[in-house]
C-alpha cells in the first residue's frame, strides 16, 4: 500500500451509469462490470464507495459479471436514513430491476451483516456469501457495538477526520501502515475526507447500531459461505471464524496473511484468487471439503 497507489485509484463518477429507484424513491447508484459468468455482487461497507471496488477487482471481472452499488445515503445514492433492514429490500429491489435472479454476495464489515440478512430472507437469490472481516460471532455483538460507539462518538467529537484518525491504525494491518508510512496515511485520509460527509457517516452508523446480531441468522443461512479475513484484523480471530463456520451449515475458513481488516486493499490478488476459488467451487459442487488456500497467500480449512 504505497502512495502512488493510493493517488491513483479511481474513484471518480462518470455519469454513465443510470440511477436506480427504490420503491420508497430513494435512488442507488450502481455499475455493472464483465462480460459473462457468475454474478458476483459486492456490497460496500459505510465507508467504502462503490466506485472504490474497480481498483480491487480487475482480474475477477475477467470471469464474472460484478455488480457494485453504494449503499443509500452514500457516495453518489441518495435516500433517507432508514432502519438497518431496509438495505435488504434496498438489495433485493436492485437485482430485481437488473433481472439479477441469483449472485453471490461479498460483503465486508458491517455490509457482512446486511449480506447475511439477505440470505436469510431470500435464500433463493444467493448462490454464495463471502464475508469478509465479518463483525459477528456466536457470543454476540456487544465488541461490535462497542467499536460502532466509539466511531459514532469521534466523529460527533472530531467530525470524520478524527473518526478517520481512529479507524486508519484498526482497520489497516501493521505491515501496510509501516510500510506506507506518513505519505500513505495523508493520502488516504485525503480520499476518505473527499468522499464521506460527516452527515452520512453519521446517519449510517447509528444504522447499524441497529443491527441484530441473534446466533439464528447465522444457523440458518443456506447458502455455502467463505469467511476470509486478514491476519491481522482488529474484529475478529481465526478462532472466532472457525466456531461461527462450526456453527454455519455449509462454511470455511480462510486467512490471508499481512493485512488487517480490509484485505482488499492490502492483498487485492489474494483477495480475488479467493473470491474466484468459492465461486468455482459453489459452481463445481466440491466446497466445502476439503477448503484449501495457496500456502504462499493463506490458511484455509
Amino acid at each position: 500500500m504505497h502512495v502512488k497507489g493510493i493517488e491513483s485509484w479511481d474513484l471518480a463518477y462518470d455519469g454513465r451509469q443510470a440511477l436506480h429507484r427504490t420503491e420508497d424513491g430513494s435512488e442507488l447508484y450502481y455499475e455493472l462490470r464483465g462480460t459473462g459468468g457468475p454474478v458476483v455482487t459486492l456490497v460496500s461497507t459505510i465507508y467504502v464507495v462503490s466506485t472504490a471496488w474497480r481498483n480491487f477487482t480487475g482480474n475477477l471481472a475477467g470471469d464474472h459479471r460484478l455488480l457494485s452499488y453504494d449503499l443509500r445515503n452514500q457516495g453518489a445514492s441518495e435516500g433517507q436514513p432508514a432502519e438497518f433492514a431496509q438495505h435488504t429490500e434496498d438489495l433485493k429491489s436492485l437485482l430485481d430491476d437488473l433481472g439479477i435472479e441469483r449472485t453471490y454476495l461479498v460483503g465486508t464489515s458491517i455490509s457482512t451483516l446486511i449480506c447475511r440478512d439477505f440470505a436469510n430472507a431470500h435464500p433463493e437469490r444467493v448462490a454464495g456469501l463471502v464475508l469478509v472481516g465479518p463483525p459477528f460471532s456466536p457470543r454476540g455483538s456487544s465488541r461490535r457495538r462497542r467499536v460502532a460507539k466509539s466511531w459514532l462518538a469521534a466523529l460527533d467529537a472530531g467530525g470524520p477526520r478524527a473518526l478517520f484518525d481512529l479507524i486508519y491504525p484498526l482497520v489497516f494491518g501493521d505491515k501496510a501502515i509501516a510500510e506506507g508510512g506518513s505519505g500513505a496515511y495523508l493520502a488516504l485520509r485525503e480520499r476518505f475526507l473527499a468522499i464521506n460527509s460527516a452527515a452520512q457517516l453519521r446517519a449510517n452508523l447509528r444504522e447499524a447500531l441497529g443491527a441484530g446480531d441473534q446466533v439464528e441468522r447465522l444457523t440458518s443461512i443456506e447458502a455455502p459461505t467463505l469467511l476470509l479475513s486478514g491476519d491481522d484484523d482488529f474484529s475478529t480471530t481465526e478462532s472466532t471464524l472457525d466456531a461461527t463456520a462450526a456453527i454455519m451449515r455449509s462454511a470455511a475458513v480462510e486467512i490471508i496473511r499481512e493485512c488487517g481488516h480490509l484485505p482488499y486493499f492490502e492483498q487485492p490478488e489474494a483477495f480475488q484468487d479467493a473470491v474466484a476459488r468459492f465461486v468455482a467451487s459453489v459452481e463445481e459442487g466440491t466446497f466445502p471439503a476439503p477448503w484449501t488456500a495457496p500456502a504462499t497467500e493463506g490458511k484455509g480449512r
